[in-house]
């Protein structure tokens, strides 16, 4: 495989407009749904400043990106091994500075992961949730963003904002909505609904549903328990729901692909910011 991540290599960003509504359990366990389907996939931490994809697997990393950043290792030697063979990224947790790095520095960040072999075949971004310059930022790099909201006002809200500002400010135009902690398909099914219906009448923007996760009593004891859910509940509803998302993203064509490496994908937003 190449030195960086190839052509063939797809970036899924996970955010949220608030906090609360299960993105990093989502980006958790779609990436080991991608990696069980036989796919290579590294799993990026993005929530630099409050990382806890660690936390959620009862990890104590040794070093994280805060490390690398500052030179006392390379990106390579954070990577923790993870279920079903996931590579993780992890962003350092309660780190004011790591939350407020500059464009330089995040700069810093993306060329380093340009630089991880092998090439992943899928990069999944779990993000920030709200739409700061962090956020955005990881967001554009990705060929495809999954919006995750739960049935509440300021949910729904909330991803609308991040919506609104990932197309009108960034161009961007391949969302796909997760709605999460369903009660029941159809309730999840009219959530979605709702938002497609505002992003079409006032941004034009038409959006997609990649799924309806519904609440699971067995998510809540695998989170106690340190795993995944598909690892410890591999046969109950949320599991399947979210293989199925993991396979609907696989299957999206996405079109154009991006650049090939990060950085240059960050260097053609920084060119549409300034037209």
């Amino acid at each position: 495989m190449s030195a960086s991540p190839a052509p063939s290599t797809r970036l899924i960003a996970f955010s949220s407009g608030k906090g609360g509504v299960g993105k990093t359990f989502l980006s958790l366990n779609v990436a080991v749904a991608l990696a069980m389907s036989g796919r290579s996939v590294l799993l990026f931490d993005g929530d630099l400043g409050l990382a806890n994809v660690h936390v959620l697997l009862g990890m104590q990393p040794e070093l994280d990106l805060s490390d690398a950043l500052a030179g006392r290792c390379t990106i390579a030697q954070t990577l923790l091994d993870g279920p079903a063979g996931v590579k993780i990224l992890p962003g350092a947790s309660g780190n004011r500075g790591m939350a407020e790095l500059t464009i330089s520095e995040m700069t810093r960040v993306i060329q380093a992961i340009d630089g991880l072999t092998p090439a992943p075949d899928y990069m999944v971004i779990d993000t920030g949730a709200g739409i700061g310059t962090q956020v955005t930022t990881l967001a554009r790099l990705a060929d495809s963003i999954v919006v995750v909201v739960r049935d509440e006002p300021a949910s729904l809200a909330d991803a609308y904002g991040l919506i609104k500002v990932m197309h009108q400010d960034f161009g961007s135009r391949n969302i796909d909505v997760v709605v999460n902690d369903a009660t029941d398909v159809k309730r999840g099914e009219a959530v979605y609904h709702r938002l497609a219906e505002v992003a079409t009448r006032f941004l034009g923007l038409p959006l997609t549903l990649a799924g309806v996760v519904p609440h699971e009593n067995a998510a809540l004891v695998a989170t106690r328990r340190r795993e995944t859910l598909l690892t410890a509940a591999p046969h109950s509803a949320a599991a399947m729901a979210i293989r199925q998302i993991a396979a609907r993203l696989e299957s999206t064509r996405v079109n154009p692909p991006g650049p090939r490496f990060l950085v240059d994908r960050l260097g053609s937003a920084e060119r549409m910011d300034a037209t």
